[in-house]
């Protein structure tokens, strides 16, 4: 396979000549923005269109753009049920990529040092000689 196949505007033009819609992720995604919201607001009650819209963005900053144009469509229609399902819906994802963020080994648990163990085992062991001695001094204490 030639590297000349993978170009975006290929993949593009071998989308359309299928009959379906490109949906490239990267930074193309990004630069032709304008264009897929357009072809949204188009065919705004359609829930595909909007998924496809969505899955053009993979990361948090595509995801934003994604989310302002929602916040944007809910401003000019207060109530639109569409915009609220597909505002919840980049929340969603949103999250799920913020989560996959994170780091997921724990931190290293930190060694006791070996001076706080010396003074437990000294502190133990003061403990129990001084309820030795205590039991001995009952127990040979002075007989009547």
């Amino acid at each position: 396979m030639d590297d000349s196949s993978l170009q975006p505007g290929r993949v593009a033009d071998a989308a359309a000549a299928a009959g379906s819609a490109p949906a490239e992720v990267g930074p193309g995604a990004v630069a032709d923005e304008p264009q897929a919201w357009a072809a949204v607001e188009a065919a705004w009650g359609d829930p595909a269109a909007h998924q496809a819209y969505l899955a053009r963005f993979p990361d948090l900053d595509g995801l934003t753009t994604a989310g302002r144009r929602y916040r944007d469509a809910l401003a000019a229609r207060p109530g639109d049920t569409m915009a609220l399902a597909m505002k919840a819906e980049v929340v969603k994802r949103a999250t799920v990529v913020g989560l996959a963020m994170l780091p997921r080994t724990a931190p290293p648990r930190p060694a006791s040092p070996a001076w706080r163990r010396a003074i437990l085992f000294l502190g133990v062991a003061w403990l129990v000689l001084a309820a030795g001695w205590m039991a001995w001094k009952l127990l040979t204490g002075p007989r009547p």
